[in-house]
């Protein structure tokens, strides 16, 4: 009776091991991260992909960790990543050791990009356009794909309807001077306030290390989003970055600069 149980149990273990080993293979493995640009540019246009870029110091920055934890290794960015991006990472740690030729080229590359802390996520085009800054929140792997559709497709940009001015209902008539007969009255027509043609960068305010960004009267931090209703119709403006005389922001998802003697293109 022992051999018979023995024997039973040898042959469900056998049947149950499989079906265990095909559970485990099914799971989407996590995406490569490529550490070599150039080539990770070259694939992403062979194949009409974006392509992601993690800064990031990886050993010893919290939020580059709880970004890896929440996101990167999550069955949600992994499906999208396989289909939609090539990754690069793009890492400084502190207790690592780092090839002395790898550690000059990830400086240039940061530098190239303006990165000023960790992480910094930056997305390019399959041409190897900047399209934009991807910002990380809480809310894990969904809400970091939601970001990615926003500057991967973003939504299109508002058609203004087609407007007729109209004269002011109740103009303010002004009755000339006694004594002025030959002079007609005045009549002045009460000022209105029009929505501006264009975004204009008025003034970059604050401290170093929280510097405003004052647009058409309305104050960005880096990273803030806001609605400007122009003569073209509403545009959602985010913040990506503020330098000393202008700033980096998405209009509609679109990168442009805005500088303080002009106005975007």
């Amino acid at each position: 009776m022992m051999f018979f149980r023995v024997a039973l149990f040898a042959v469900v273990g056998g049947l149950l091991l499989p079906t265990s080993g095909l559970a485990a293979s099914s799971a989407p493995l996590p995406p490569p991260w490529s550490v070599d640009l150039p080539s990770a540019q070259a694939r992403a246009k062979a194949e009409g992909k974006f392509v992601l870029i993690h800064f990031s110091g990886s050993d010893w920055c919290g939020w580059c960790m709880k970004l890896k934890k929440d996101v990167f290794l999550k069955p949600e960015f992994v499906a999208y990543a396989q289909s939609n991006l090539t990754l690069v990472t793009i890492d400084f740690p502190k207790h690592k050791n780092v090839p002395s030729t790898l550690q000059a080229t990830n400086q240039r590359v940061a530098e190239q990009f303006q990165v000023q802390g960790f992480p910094t996520l930056v997305l390019l085009d399959s041409q190897g356009k900047r399209v934009g800054n991807v910002n990380y929140a809480q809310g894990g792997a969904k809400v970091f794909v939601a970001e990615l559709e926003k500057l991967i497709r973003p939504p299109p940009e508002p058609v203004a309807p087609k407007t007729v001015p109209t004269p002011p209902k109740n103009p303010t008539v002004r009755q000339g001077r006694s004594g002025d007969k030959g002079k007609a009255a005045e009549t002045v027509a009460a000022a209105t306030t029009e929505a501006p043609s264009a975004l204009t960068l008025k003034r970059i305010s604050g401290s170093k290390h929280r510097r405003l960004a004052i647009i058409n009267g309305i104050a960005l931090s880096q990273g803030s989003t806001a609605t400007f209703a122009l003569t073209s119709g509403s545009v959602q403006v985010r913040c990506l970055e503020i330098r000393d005389k202008s700033v980096v922001v998405t209009v509609n998802g679109r990168e442009r600069e805005l500088k303080l003697s002009g106005t975007s293109a």
